[in-house]
Order: structure tokens, then sequence, then C-alpha cells
């Protein structure tokens, strides 16, 4: 009985020092000179509270394919990627569960690439025990910490003038810029048990709190086919979803010898020109407002110029 009685108490003072321990690691603001990870994605923190109307959830096909930027110089849609390289579904929940923590977004646009991109239950433990103690994700910050790190709560401050987009102007056409990479196929790409589970929990994230959520192919002659286009029709017919499949429903114009960075895997500023422009239109018809002329928003006007600026006045 002693003995279970010591381990007992080790294990609770053990717990106790983790709690104490990731306090001072974790973070105090969102950016990368305070050891913040994917600060882009992050930036989202820094936003004012309740001012995002749409989210884009996935990895790098969206960071590189809807410039928030764009959608906002034309139509006065708020909106911010929530988007990093090769990103989990578990990923996905964890950055959106987190930005509803302060926004409250009128839709959520899920990108379907990520549907596919396999896992292990091992990784999701992971996660969710750096999410429990911060200090297994950033025990590296030990040769940085500071006295602010022992004494100061988190405050987010740091705001993204791309809103998470990242600008892309190299040119790569893919070697067969006429492939037929949608072509029709009997064939359907299986989603597995474990990214189902998460994909319907971020359905039911979202409809619990009355977000309209959409699904999402960006143009991507490399991570998209016909296999992956049916698993996407399906699952949206199974929730009763909007599907907006960019590579075979809707043509807006991509040209595989210019709209490329990579040879057709991922889009450049120009192709995202044409992908955000669409999105933006969308959204306009779902009834999302235009805050352009609205004072709340006056920092957004400041950013569009910052993005301008630093993207295409570079020496």
């Amino acid at each position: 009985m002693k003995n279970v009685i010591k381990a007992i108490v080790f294990f609770m003072i053990f717990l106790v020092l983790l709690g104490v321990s990731s306090y001072v690691f974790v973070p105090k603001n969102n950016t990368t000179k305070f050891g913040i990870r994917q600060k882009e994605a992050n930036g989202i923190l820094g936003e004012e509270n309740n001012t995002i109307d749409a989210l884009f959830v996935g990895d790098s096909l969206v960071y590189t394919a809807i410039s928030p930027m764009v959608i906002w110089e034309k139509y006065g849609i708020s909106s911010y990627d929530l988007s990093t390289s090769a990103q989990f579904l578990y990923e996905s929940y964890s950055f959106l569960d987190k930005a509803l923590k302060t926004q409250k977004p009128k839709i959520v646009f899920l990108e379907v690439n990520t549907f596919f991109r396999k896992y292990k239950l091992t990784n999701v433990i992971g996660a969710e025990g750096k999410k429990i103690f911060p200090v297994f994700e950033y025990h590296n910050r030990w040769k940085k910490l500071s006295i602010n790190d022992f004494f100061s709560n988190v405050n987010y401050t740091w705001t993204d003038y791309n809103k998470g987009y990242r600008f892309m102007d190299k040119i790569s056409a893919p070697d067969d810029v006429n492939k037929d990479y949608m072509r029709e196929t009997k064939e359907i790409k299986e989603i597995p048990k474990l990214n189902y589970r998460y994909i319907k929990m971020l359905i039911e994230l979202c409809q619990s709190k009355n977000i309209e959520v959409v699904l999402l192919s960006t143009p991507s002659m490399k991570n998209y086919n016909y296999k992956k286009y049916k698993a996407a029709k399906e699952l949206a017919k199974e929730f009763n979803l909007d599907y907006l499949d960019l590579n075979l429903d809707f043509k807006i114009g991509i040209d595989w010898s210019i709209d490329s960075m990579d040879g057709g895997d991922h889009l450049n500023w120009q192709g995202a020109l044409k992908v955000s422009n669409y999105l933006g239109l969308f959204m306009k018809e779902r009834g999302l407002a235009n805050h352009k002329n609205n004072p709340k928003y006056a920092s957004w006007n400041t950013d569009l110029k910052n993005y301008k600026n630093k993207n295409f006045n570079k020496k």
C-alpha cells in the first residue's frame, strides 16, 4: 500500500512539474522570435476577435492557391488560410478548433487533398499530448527562455499581411501541360478510417457553431485525379455539403504553362489570382458582407498595401 501511495504522489508531482514547465515553455506571442511554429497559420491568433468571415483549411495546396488579400481587394470579404505543409487531418482539427475560440466565420472550406494523407493513431496521441503539455512541443526553447517566460501570460499580437498565403512568382510548367489528369475511371480512392473520423469531427465542429462547410479541391495536376474526385463527391453527398472541384467541375481558366510554380503540383500567384477571384465571387453570392468601408477593418486596407508592396515590388 505504501508503494502504491508513493507511486501516486510521484505521478502527481510529475504532472505538476509538466504543467509548470509547459506554462514557462509555451510561446507568449505568435512569432518565431517567441518560438511559435507554423507562424503564418498561427497569425490567425493575432487577428481581432470575430473579424474573419471565412477560413480555408488544408495543406500547401491552400496557401499557394488562395490569397485572402485578393479576395479582400475585390470583394471586401475577410478570410484566412489555416494551412501548413503536408497537413494531417488531426492538425486541421487542432488549427480550426483553436481559431474558433476567437473567430466566428460564416463559412469554412476544407481542402480535400488532406483527406487522403495517411497517419497513425500514435501520431494523434503524440499531438494530443503536446496540446495538453506544450513543453513536449517547445522543449528546445530552453536556451532562449527569458524572465518574461516565467511570469507573462500568452498574448498573441502578430498578424500576417498575407493572411496565411505564401506568394510564389516562379513559373514552372509540367512536362505535359495538356495531360488529362482527371480522366474518368471506375475506381474510387479510399479514405482511411481514421481520416474519415476526423472529417466527421471537423464537419460536426462547424455545424455545432452554425458554420457552413464546403469541400474544396484546388487545381493540381500532381495531387488530383478522378479517383479522389469520386471519393469527395460521395463524401459531399453523405454529409449534404457543397463540393467545389476546380479541376473538373468548375473551369476557372488555369493555364498550366504559366500558372504553376513547380510543374503542376502547386499554383503560383497567377494561378492563385484565378482561384481567389472565383472563391471570392462564390462567397459574395453566399451573402458574405463587404467590409472595405467598415472602420473596424481599417487594418485590412493597410495589410493590402503591404501585400502589394512586399510581394510585387521586390528588388
